[in-house]
């Protein structure tokens, strides 16, 4: 089991960066086991011919932090597809493009299908928080969403109701 603290923000996305396909990519299946409280999801990626599901469950460090707790295990793809009987809501479907940033830092871009097609969002990973304080994000982004509760995809999965809600993250 995996078991790390991620210092994370998440931006609006104003445009899309030149060439997004060059970037590595891969589709992300994610399902909540869980409404409220702590995030307990089931996540498939599928990279190429590569498959790889995950249990895991992610808790903000404390209330207002941009720190998450985030702990993982790997599923035989069986398993992963019975524990999908158990989820809340609809499962979320996304691609995540992964763009590298100087100092070693990088965005992980979602675009968003199905119910949410054409939403798109961005997490920056910092290595600290005075570091996420202080960096400068790419012009491509915009407004930081750490704090919206909508914008978390455990949100989008078991509550969100109307895509209107999400017009102004459209690309």
């Amino acid at each position: 089991m995996a078991k790390e603290i991620e210092i994370e923000k998440k931006y609006k996305v104003k445009r899309l960066p030149e060439n997004l396909e060059k970037y590595e990519h891969k589709t992300i299946e994610q399902s909540y086991l869980n409404k409220g409280g702590s995030s307990i999801r089931l996540r498939k990626f599928i990279k190429e011919n590569e498959i790889r599901c995950v249990f895991s469950k992610k808790v903000r460090v404390e209330k207002g932090s941009i720190e998450y707790r985030e702990n993982n295990i790997e599923l035989p793809e069986n398993i992963y597809q019975d524990l999908l009987e158990a989820k809340e809501g609809r499962t979320i479907l996304k691609t995540r493009y992964i763009i590298p940033l100087e100092d070693g830092l990088k965005v992980e871009l979602d675009m968003f299908h199905d119910f949410f097609e054409g939403v798109c969002v961005a997490e920056i990973e910092f290595n600290s928080i005075e570091q996420a304080n202080n960096y400068k994000i790419p012009d491509w982004l915009g407004e930081e969403l750490t704090g919206e509760n909508k914008m978390t995809n455990a949100y989008m999965a078991t509550k969100a109701e109307d895509i209107s809600e999400y017009k102004e993250y459209m690309i």
